[in-house]
């Protein structure tokens, strides 16, 4: 009697540790269902917030160059140079503001969001027309680029300054993301005025000029 007592305790014994096994097993498996749904909603949210800021970043271009005074009218200047590069096509300005610290002698970026990414398109290919402007000729029109952007344009700079250095006798730009070289065409005859040097440095050097950080004033960054 005394071992069949002992034979019924094991078996409850074994019975309660493995119910507790399978207690343990479901309530892990429901927390790291939990936990994954944390982070697959945590991915989202900075999968949307992304893809806003990339949105914002079509729309939107940087302007160097442009005079900066102590009461300036910055939306009113933003609007005169559209209107010269894109004339009756000009796009709505949805907001306009400087980026960076404020250093005396040191003319801040403007950051433009336009109301479309077809819009800021097609100032970047009219911005070619500045140049022949009075107000505007040191203007320098490029795109909102991200950090990452930003950091590649700066190699690429690099490199086409290194190629200019070795390779005077060719013309480098820079296109889709690669320093591209060809030979210059050569003046008709002995008489004509030489080549003009290689502008592409010129039109990308600007671009340098800052690299736009927090507005001090405003809750704004440039991302």
């Amino acid at each position: 009697q005394d071992d069949l007592l002992k034979s019924k305790t094991d078996q409850v014994e074994a019975v309660q540790k493995t119910v507790e096994t399978e207690i343990r097993s479901f309530s892990d498996a429901v927390k790291q269902g939990c936990e994954g749904k944390a982070a697959s909603t945590q991915v989202i949210k900075a999968a949307v917030k992304s893809a806003v800021l990339e949105d914002d970043r079509k729309r939107s271009l940087m302007v160097f160059g442009l005079g900066e005074g102590p009461d300036e009218a910055l939306r009113s200047k933003v609007d005169d140079l559209l209107s010269l590069s894109c004339a009756a096509a000009k796009p709505s300005i949805s907001d306009c503001y400087r980026v960076g610290e404020i250093r005396e002698g040191v003319e801040r970026p403007v950051k433009v969001l336009l109301n479309s990414s077809e819009a800021a398109a097609r100032v970047l290919r009219n911005a070619k027309v500045l140049r022949g402007t009075t107000r505007f000729k040191k203007v320098y029109v490029s795109p909102d680029r991200s950090r990452e952007e930003r950091e590649k344009r700066r190699t690429l700079v690099t490199q086409i300054k290194e190629k200019i250095s070795s390779e005077p006798e060719k013309y480098h730009f820079i296109k889709n993301g690669t320093v591209c070289s060809r030979e210059k065409q050569q003046p008709p005859s002995s008489h004509s005025t030489a080549t003009a040097p290689s502008s592409s440095l010129r039109s990308t050097a600007p671009a340098l000029a800052s690299t736009p950080v927090s507005h001090p004033s405003r809750a704004k960054t440039q991302i």
